[in-house]
C-alpha cells in the first residue's frame, strides 16, 4: 500500500511539473524572456539619452573655472624717461621736467582667478535643430527595432507552436495506425495459423509484419521529432533547458482568409517594420542634408564672463577696485570659402537620400509580393482543408469497413493495408495543410506588422 501511494505521488509530481501553455501565453512568456528584446529596449534608452544630449544645445553653456598660478618673481613695472611738467608747476619748481625712472611692483607672484563664463548660440544656420530632430528620429528607430523584435519573436513562437501541434497530432495518428495494424496483425496470425481463411497466406502474414515494423519505425521517428520541436519551443520562449511544457491548442473551426489584398498591402505600407524603418531613415537623411547646408550660413553667439581675481600684491594692476570684473560680447563667423567641401557634403547627403528612396520602393514591392503569395497560399490551403476534411471521414469509414470485412474473410489483407495507408495519408495531409494555412496567416501578420484577424 505504501509503495502504491509513493508511486502515485511521484507520478503526480511529474505531471504537475509539466506546464500547459496556449499560443498567446507562449508569446507573452517569450517576449518577457527574449534577450534580443531586452537589448533593443536598452538601445531605446540609449537613444532617449542621446536625444536629451542633443536638446541641451538649446540652452546656454555656463562654466565655472578657477585658475591659480605662481610665477618666478613679482611682475615689475619699469619706466624710463622724463615727465613734462605743466607750465605753472614748471615755474614754481624752476624746471620744465623731472626724471621718470621708476621700478614698481605691478603684480605679485601668486594669482588666483575665479570666473563664470557663458556662451549661447543665437544662430547656427539650422544645424542645432536638425541634430535635435535626428536624435528624436533615432528614438523612433529604436522603438521600431523593438516592434520588429517582438514580431520576430511572435512569429518564431507560432512556427514552433504550430510545428509541435502538427508533430503531436501526427504522432497520435501514427500511434492509432500502429494499434490498428497490431490488431490486424494478430487477426492475420490467427487466420494463418488456424487455416480457416481462404485469402490469408504466409506471404500476407509476412507482409503485415513488415508493414507493422515500418509503422513502428515511423512512430519512433515522429516521437523524436515531437521532442525536438518541443525543445525548440521552450528555447524560443526563453525557458530553462530542463523546463517541461505542453502546447495547449484548441482546434477551433478554421475561418477562411477573407482579406482584401489591396487593404493588406496598404496596411503593410503603414505598419511594416522594414518600411517604417526606411521612412524614418529618409527623415533622418532629410535632417542630415539640413545639417550640412548649415555650413553655408554664418553662426552667431553671445558670450559673457564674470570674474574675481586675487593677487598676492595688494596694489598694482589688481588693486581692490580691479579685483572684480565682467564683460559681455558676441562672436560671429561667416564661411567664405572651404574648397567646395560643404557643397559636396550636401550633394553626398542628397544622393544618399535618393538611394534610400529607391531602396524603400524595392522593399515595398517585395513586401507586397510576399503578402500576395502568402494570401494565395492561404486561400488554396483553405480549399484543400475543406476537401480533406470530407476525405478524412470517408477514409476512416473505408478503413473500418475493410477491417470488418477482413474479420469475416471477405477481403484480402492487402486491401486492409491499403485502406489503413489511405486513412493515415489523408489525415496527415489534412494536418499539413492546416499547419501551412496557419503559418501563411502568421507570415501575413509579420509582413503587415500587426495581427490582422
Amino acid at each position: 500500500m505504501k509503495f502504491i501511494l509513493a508511486f502515485l505521488l511521484i507520478v503526480n509530481a511529474l505531471y504537475a511539473s509539466v506546464k500547459e501553455v496556449t499560443l498567446s501565453e507562449a508569446i507573452k512568456i517569450a517576449l518577457e524572456n527574449n534577450k534580443q528584446n531586452k537589448i533593443s529596449k536598452i538601445a531605446l534608452e540609449i537613444a532617449n539619452v542621446q536625444y536629451k544630449q542633443a536638446i541641451s544645445a538649446n540652452y546656454p553653456a555656463i562654466n565655472a573655472m578657477v585658475v591659480g598660478q605662481r610665477v618666478k618673481e613679482d611682475v615689475i613695472y619699469q619706466q624710463r624717461g622724463t615727465f613734462e611738467l605743466p607750465a605753472d608747476l614748471a615755474i614754481a619748481l624752476g624746471r620744465s621736467s623731472i626724471p621718470a625712472d621708476i621700478d614698481a611692483t605691478a603684480l605679485g607672484r601668486d594669482t588666483v582667478k575665479g570666473s563664470l563664463n557663458l556662451l549661447y548660440p543665437l544662430f547656427t544656420g539650422g544645424k542645432i535643430s536638425s541634430v535635435i530632430e535626428q536624435a528624436k528620429l533615432n528614438k523612433l528607430l529604436a522603438m521600431n527595432t523593438i516592434k520588429r523584435t517582438d514580431l520576430d519573436v511572435a512569429y518564431d513562437i507560432k512556427k514552433y507552436f504550430y510545428g509541435y501541434v502538427l508533430t503531436n497530432e501526427l504522432y497520435k495518428i501514427s500511434k492509432a495506425t500502429l494499434d490498428s495494424m497490431t490488431y490486424v496483425e494478430s487477426l492475420t496470425k490467427q487466420f494463418y495459423e488456424s487455416g480457416d481463411s481462404l485469402n490469408v497466406k504466409k506471404t500476407d502474414y509476412l507482409s503485415i509484419q513488415v508493414t507493422l515494423a515500418l509503422i513502428e519505425s515511423i512512430v519512433a521517428k515522429i516521437d523524436a521529432n515531437r521532442f525536438l520541436v518541443k525543445s525548440a519551443l521552450a528555447n524560443a520562449m526563453g525557458l530553462p533547458w530542463d523546463s517541461k511544457i505542453e502546447a495547449k491548442y484548441t482546434n477551433n473551426e478554421l475561418l477562411p482568409p477573407k482579406y482584401s489584398l489591396s487593404k493588406l498591402v496598404q496596411s503593410a505600407y503603414k505598419s511594416n517594420s522594414d518600411i517604417r524603418k526606411m521612412d524614418i531613415a529618409l527623415k533622418i537623411s532629410k535632417e542630415q542634408i539640413k545639417e550640412q547646408q548649415a555650413g553655408h550660413y554664418p553662426t552667431l553667439a553671445i558670450m559673457g564672463e564674470v570674474s574675481h581675481t586675487y593677487n598676492s600684491y595688494k596694489y598694482g594692476y589688481l588693486s581692490d577696485d580691479k579685483e572684480n570684473s565682467w564683460n559681455v560680447g558676441f562672436a560671429a563667423e561667416m564661411p567664405l570659402f572651404d574648397g567646395f567641401r560643404t557643397t559636396n557634403m550636401v550633394a553626398e547627403k542628397k544622393l544618399e537620400k535618393k538611394k534610400l528612396h529607391l531602396l524603400e520602393d524595392m522593399i515595398k514591392d517585395g513586401v507586397a509580393l510576399q503578402i500576395k503569395n502568402e494570401l494565395n497560399t492561404a486561400l488554396i490551403g483553405f480549399k484543400q482543408i475543406q476537401t480533406l476534411k470530407k476525405a478524412k471521414k470517408l477514409a476512416t469509414n473505408s478503413r473500418e469497413l475493410h477491417i470488418r470485412a477482413y474479420q469475416i474473410d471477405a477481403v484480402t489483407s492487402q486491401k486492409v493495408i491499403e485502406s489503413q495507408y489511405i486513412e493515415s495519408y489523408v489525415k496527415a495531409d489534412y494536418l499539413k495543410y492546416v499547419h501551412d494555412y496557419l503559418m501563411s496567416l502568421a507570415k501575413i501578420d509579420k509582413l503587415i506588422g500587426e495581427e490582422v484577424r
